[in-house]
């Protein structure tokens, strides 16, 4: 047997792992939509200089979480209705198709995983805990992708993902109304996958992402995001 190749791992840059800190923090509502964030405060809690929150910011920005504003700022993502709009558009024409490319040859193993979660989700929904629901929800529709075997719509995908997971955690997640018809769509996903049934999938999909989308907006109408605002200092490595 030929030896296996000597792979050293790289350890992540300190860019990237404040970038991931920063986005975390933005999906889990940490931030709120709008916020503008400081570079000092956030390079001051994590005992880090400058250099490397600019950098991470910068990365951010081409995920669509944070907006840098020339001799403004950085600021957290805040979409409009229209962007609402076209983002739950782009969604649910992106899971339809993924979850059809992972149900080829029966998708067992992709409603495994999808009734793993629902089992946890159920358990969020009973508790109350809604950032924990909202992220399950989250890993629930990415598993469409995980499972697909198609690179490229899991890329197109991951374009939007942070901000969908966001606008979850932050709009939608905590309204308990929303979050019981949430929890009883995605067992009938669950249901329709098993008996194969992609006609009734869709329908159910359509719903569900219209029900986010209807939400969204109109928490977005309640809630008047003040800009201004400096970043807060309770996020933490």
């Amino acid at each position: 047997m030929a030896p296996k190749p000597l792979k050293i791992q790289r350890p992540q840059s300190l860019a990237t792992l404040v970038m991931e800190r920063i986005r975390d923090a933005i999906v889990s509502g940490e931030f709120t939509l709008g916020e503008k964030i400081s570079e000092e405060s956030l390079a001051e809690t994590f005992g880090v200089s400058r250099s490397p929150v600019r950098d991470a910011l910068n990365a951010l920005q081409f995920t669509g979480l944070v907006e840098i504003r020339p001799k403004r700022g950085s600021f957290v993502f805040n979409p409009t209705i229209v962007d609402i709009g076209q983002l739950c558009e782009y969604r649910e024409m992106l899971e339809r198709e993924a979850c059809t490319l992972a149900m080829r040859g029966g998708g067992e193993t992709l409603i495994q995983t999808l009734q793993g979660l629902f089992d946890e989700m159920a358990s969020a929904h009973k508790s109350g805990d809604t950032r924990r629901y909202a992220a399950l929800d989250t890993a629930f529709h990415k598993a469409f992708f995980q499972h697909c075997s198609n690179a490229l719509v899991q890329d197109a995908y991951m374009l939007v993902e942070a901000r969908l997971a966001t606008i979850r955690t932050v709009l939608t997640a905590a309204r308990e109304e929303r979050r019981e018809a949430s929890y009883t769509e995605h067992g009938d996903i669950i249901d329709a996958l098993k008996q194969q049934d992609m006609a009734r999938f869709e329908r159910v999909l359509k719903t569900h992402v219209h029900r986010t989308q209807l939400v969204a907006v109109e928490r977005l109408s309640e809630t008047d995001h003040d800009t201004s605002a400096p970043a807060r200092s309770t996020v933490r490595l």
